[in-house]
């Protein structure tokens, strides 16, 4: 497990229909989890639905399973910003079993910012650039 600093952590509780019939978190549900993550790290920026001040699409998304999770784990879902492009914002993830630190899967995703109405992608608006910022790392 890293010891990297971490802009934002979601706790979660595995549910029953997360699981697949070997009785572990079904593959896919580990991106819903990274998603879970970063809605409410935008809600702790003060924006109600996607990114703050801009249309968002997700345009890539990677999991890296490391160890199962199963029926009512308690999970903790970690973020950091990895980088800001002129359009897009890429975060790094972690998902860590709550009791044990068990690094359960990682993984990456990038967003851009998008108009929905020209259907295009767009700069990052400068406020949106100072939410997301990658923060420093705390002494």
């Amino acid at each position: 497990m890293s010891e990297r600093h971490w802009d934002f952590r979601h706790r979660l509780t595995v549910r029953f229909s997360d699981c697949d019939l070997l009785g572990h978190v079904n593959n896919a549900v580990y991106l819903t989890y990274f998603e879970e993550c970063r809605v409410a790290w935008w809600r702790h920026l003060g924006s109600p639905f996607g990114m703050p001040g801009v249309g968002a699409i997700l345009v890539h998304a990677s999991c890296n399973y490391r160890a199962p999770a199963h029926f009512s784990d308690e999970l903790e879902v970690r973020l950091a910003v990895a980088g800001l492009g002129n359009s897009s914002v890429t975060t790094d993830h972690e998902i860590v079993h709550a009791a044990s630190g068990r690094l359960v899967a990682d993984g990456r995703t990038v967003i851009v910012a998008y108009d929905y109405d020209a259907e295009k992608t767009v700069p990052l608006p400068d406020e949106t650039r100072r939410l997301l910022a990658p923060r420093p790392e705390s002494a």
